[in-house]
């Protein structure tokens, strides 16, 4: 019986988030990961069944984290987007929750067609859809927060995986979005 031995297990974890970030769930390939690990593909296939396998390794930590995110507003007490300090609590807190999975949670929202992944960023879009309609009851119509959100959503990750070694930048692009987006909402849109 042979033994699998950690490091190897983590040099496969970490070329394998470099592959799928690079390439996607899709078009990311085995044997790249292995080569990004210095060890054969067959080793791989030791340590996971398959890509799928290797896939929801990876990213199992950043959906434990994601689902943290949920409970942010008991967390902090925050019922509208009115102020800057409210922006900043919100970004520092969903920050702290991303931070170690900047990698793994980009892969996971957009870049895991063909995984049963994409349903984190619907959960992510549903979140921020019901955060919205609790801070403003009954203001906007569902399908125009659907578009926000998803639109939001496609704009914090492009944020990520533009400055991905930049967590500085990372949270001031996002305090600056989460503003632009927002912040008065209510306040800023015409009444028909």
């Amino acid at each position: 019986m042979q033994v699998l031995k950690e490091s190897v297990r983590n040099a496969i974890v970490e070329s394998a988030i470099l592959e799928f970030f690079e390439y996607g769930f899709q078009n990311a390939n085995m044997r790249r990961i292995a080569d990004r690990a210095n060890i054969t593909v067959g080793n791989i296939y030791r340590y996971y069944k398959n890509k799928e396998t290797l896939f929801k390794e990876i990213l199992l930590p950043a959906e434990r984290a994601i689902d943290d995110l949920e409970r942010f507003d008991r967390d902090l007490n925050i019922t509208s987007i009115k102020t800057i300090d409210d922006v900043n609590q919100i970004v520092t807190y969903v920050m702290s929750v991303l931070k170690p999975y900047t990698r793994e949670i980009y892969i996971m929202t957009l870049d895991s067609s063909g995984s049963h992944y994409l349903k984190i960023k619907n959960q992510i879009e549903a979140m921020i859809i019901n955060k919205v309609n609790s801070y403003y009851p009954k203001k906007f119509d569902r399908y125009f927060l659907k578009v926000v959100s998803a639109s939001y959503v496609k704009a914090v990750f492009t944020i990520f995986r533009d400055n991905i070694n930049n967590i500085r930048r990372i949270q001031e692009m996002i305090t600056q979005i989460t503003v632009f987006y927002f912040r008065d909402m209510d306040q800023r849109l015409f009444q028909y």
